[in-house]
């Protein structure tokens, strides 16, 4: 009987690990994940002069020079320049489009809190978007000096 459990404990111990090991059974111990694709690299390009909507803008891949100047609201005449700063950081503010901007990006503007935020929003459900940027005179809480003071940062295009 002794030499039977010897060969059975000599058999485990000769088979069960190389069985764990290779990972053969229900489970393994080891899993390795290797992903299909790999990301895809974020890059920015800003964009600055006769564009409709200086700013910074994400490249996809594939994304032709005719992508990114559509995304800038597209050129302002038919000859003029435009800069392109790749990954580099662009100097003209990016408009806020008044139009589409949630109550927080509103408030980024100067002057402009929640108050005035919700003024925009209401006035915008009540009268519809805003056809130009001069319209902003029709807020509620809104005058001339406030227009003057936010007309170069807003849009109502893009």
């Amino acid at each position: 009987m002794a030499g039977r459990f010897r060969l059975i404990i000599s058999l485990t111990l000769l088979l069960v690990p190389p069985l764990l090991l290779s990972g053969c059974g229900d489970s393994s111990l080891v899993e390795i994940y290797t992903p299909t694709t790999a990301p895809a690299p974020f890059a920015s390009v800003a964009i600055e002069g006769a564009v409709t909507l200086p700013g910074i803008y994400p490249v996809k891949a594939g994304d032709t020079l005719e992508d990114l100047l559509q995304a800038a609201g597209g050129q302002t005449g038919s000859n003029t320049s435009v800069k392109l700063i790749v990954g580099g950081v662009s100097n003209a503010p990016q408009k806020i489009n008044i139009n589409t901007a949630e109550a927080w990006l509103l408030e980024a503007l100067p002057g402009i809190g929640a108050v005035k935020a919700a003024a925009i929003i209401d006035y915008r459900t009540a009268h519809g978007p805003f056809v130009n940027i001069l319209e902003l005179v029709k807020v509620p809480g809104f005058g001339q000096s406030t227009y003057d003071s936010l007309k170069d940062l807003i849009t109502v295009s893009g």
